[in-house]
């Protein structure tokens, strides 16, 4: 049945009474003039031919037609079909790894069989979950439903009634029906959501999986100073017994004997050390749940941040100065300073985007060497995330500098003399100079005597001269953040490196400009950075490798009512014009009828001229 979104510009088509009375007013009665020669004439009428009869007709009815078209358009039509109307089920298949206990997931894909057999003629639709929610059959029949089944089986996430909840509600878009939840009905579902919102139109009815009567289960790893040390969750209502493995390349390693108690948490030692590589964590599990009896540990050290230092080449000490700053920094453990390596520009104008990947910053001391091969890498580099420092000297061009990143206008830089000018810092609140407290007066011991004259346009300033003007100036770019200082850092211009606040003033710089990043060792499944797989197992990120485990939060078997499910969940009312609304926005947004009334009321105007001039 056709439907209007906008019925009130239908009005419109009253206009079509226009060309009608034109047509009828329009009489081509040529007016009585008298002539003496003719006056005895018998009168006849001129009859109008066939064709020019015809002819009006058509222009009529084009005209007519356009401007039914044109108010139709503006109406907005749109078309509803019956199924539209019919009653909405909408089945939410648990695809969390708790249902992966024996047995349990074929009993919830029976479950979701029943349920679409009992929703009758009306709309079935099939829904995944686990920490997010899948539409793996869209409403329509219920044969699509029941081949939709075939594909589901349990995964690695946990279990989360929120977002399933929402996607039932966007799912059903307005429309009356019931949501049947296949669950295992697991209490630590609710743990990242107080309360569910579902529309009062929709019924929650659940279908209860079961749960196993307890489950053994690897709830995390840690390095120990004689091993590894794994913690063991025993939920069964009595003792549990068994041997903990550690699994190198296939082949076990290291074993350890346990006794879990009921409903207890143990921590067994492993015998097992390694500097590096990667190492799985497993024990036996029959009767639980398969996804936590293993657990993946990476071995190796957590790598020092390293920077990129770009000098000329042809200078030795060029770097020097700033290199051994940095590296001087690190504390035992090979935080807070960075591994620097120095390279000509050359060099890294030929380093490819992966390669740059490794660092967290790029300083450039030089643009000598640096050509339109390094622009692709080095702006990819930046404006995904890295960190660029600029330190103006004799051997940096701003107009490369400028090719490099498309700045516009380009970067007014020029080299000018100084008075012996010191630094200030502008703000001491900013990132670079807050950790130097009351020593950031000894800042300005440092004598500048040449620096580089810039336009602050464009950029934030940090910190000035004390002729004013700006020393440290920053912009982002894309997710990278560029710095740049107007004096060189190799003593060329000023006396910088010979200061006690060269060190903190470098060290800060380049942990500003690198921003903070990520440099977790391990990651649970359904929350991964972009870039890494979403799945058990060890992998190769950025500069470090990584461990992708399960959910321990899952791997409990503490469960809710029914009654205390419904109690967590709010029914939101709407008003009764709201879902038609919403339902016939969306139909006519997908049917766009109205640009076919538009292109067909233009092809009747231009029939409609060429009939007019016929």
């Amino acid at each position: 049945m056709m439907n209007f979104l906008h019925p009130a510009f239908l009005i419109g088509a009253a206009l079509v009474a226009i060309p009608i009375v034109l047509h009828l007013l329009r009489r081509d009665i040529a007016p009585e003039v008298p002539f003496t020669a003719v006056r005895l004439l018998r009168k006849s009428p001129v009859e109008r031919s066939k064709r020019r009869r015809l002819r009006d007709l058509l222009l009529l009815a084009a005209r007519v037609t356009a401007l039914l078209l044109f108010a139709a358009a503006f109406a907005r039509p749109y078309l509803l079909g019956g199924a539209a109307s019919g009653p909405l089920t909408i089945v939410a298949v648990d695809r969390s790894y708790s249902m992966g206990a024996p047995g349990h997931f074929a009993k919830a894909l029976d479950l979701a069989r029943a349920a679409i057999d009992d929703a009758g003629p009306g709309r079935v639709a099939v829904l995944a979950f686990d920490e997010r929610a899948d539409v793996v059959a869209a409403p329509g029949a219920a044969a699509d439903a029941r081949a939709a089944l075939a594909d589901l089986r349990p995964g690695f996430g946990g279990t989360r009634y929120g977002p399933v909840l929402l996607q039932a509600a966007d799912v059903a878009d307005g429309a009356q029906g019931r949501v049947v939840l296949v669950t295992d009905l697991q209490r630590a579902g609710w743990e990242d959501h107080a309360r569910g919102i579902v529309p009062a139109g929709l019924e929650i009815r659940i279908a209860d999986a079961g749960m196993p009567d307890g489950n053994l289960a690897l709830t995390s790893v840690r390095s120990d100073t004689d091993g590894l040390v794994a913690s063991i969750r025993n939920t069964f209502p009595e003792e549990r017994s068994g041997d903990v493995r550690a699994i190198r390349d296939g082949r076990v390693v290291a074993s350890a004997r346990f006794t879990a108690p009921a409903a207890a948490l143990v921590d067994v030692a492993i015998p097992f050390r390694s500097p590096t590589g990667s190492v799985v964590i497993a024990i036996d599990d029959d009767a639980g749940f398969e996804a936590d009896n293993s657990r993946f540990v990476t071995l190796d050290p957590v790598p020092r941040p390293a920077a990129l230092i770009v000098t000329s080449g042809a200078d030795r000490a060029s770097g020097f100065y700033l290199a051994r700053a940095i590296e001087a920094a690190a504390g035992p453990d090979g935080r807070d300073g960075f591994e620097a390596r120095i390279v000509s520009g050359a060099e890294a104008g030929g380093m490819p985007a992966d390669a740059l990947s490794r660092y967290r910053a790029v300083v450039v001391l030089s643009t000598r060497g640096l050509d339109r091969r390094a622009k692709a890498p080095l702006s990819a580099f930046v404006r995904g995330g890295g960190g660029l420092l600029i330190a103006a000297s004799p051997d940096v061009d701003p107009s490369v500098l400028s090719m490099m990143f498309d700045w516009q206008p380009p970067l007014p830089a020029a080299e000018r003399a100084m008075a012996s000018a010191a630094l200030s810092a502008t703000d001491l609140r900013h990132p670079i100079f807050e950790p130097f407290g009351a020593l950031g007066a000894n800042l300005g011991h440092v004598r500048f005597d040449r620096s580089w004259r810039l336009e602050s346009d464009a950029w934030d300033v940090v910190a000035r001269f004390t002729d004013g003007a700006p020393a440290l100036l920053e912009r982002t770019e894309g997710r990278g953040r560029v710095v740049l200082f107007a004096s060189d850092l190799d003593r060329r211009w000023n006396d910088f490196p010979l200061h006690p606040s060269f060190v903190p003033f470098a060290v800060e710089t380049l942990h500003h400009v690198s921003g903070a990043r990520d440099e977790s060792r391990e990651y649970v499944v359904g929350k991964v950075p972009d870039g890494l797989r979403s799945a058990p197992g060890v992998y190769p990120f950025l500069n470090r490798t990584v461990a992708v485990n399960v959910d321990a939060r899952e791997s409990a078997t503490a469960r809710v009512s029914e009654d205390e499910f419904r109690a967590m969940v709010d029914a939101v009312a709407q008003s009764s014009e709201g879902p038609v609304d919403a339902r016939a926005q969306q139909a006519e947004a997908r049917q766009n009828y109205w640009q076919y009334a538009l292109g067909l009321m233009l092809a009747v105007l231009v029939l409609e001229s060429v009939l007019g001039k016929a």
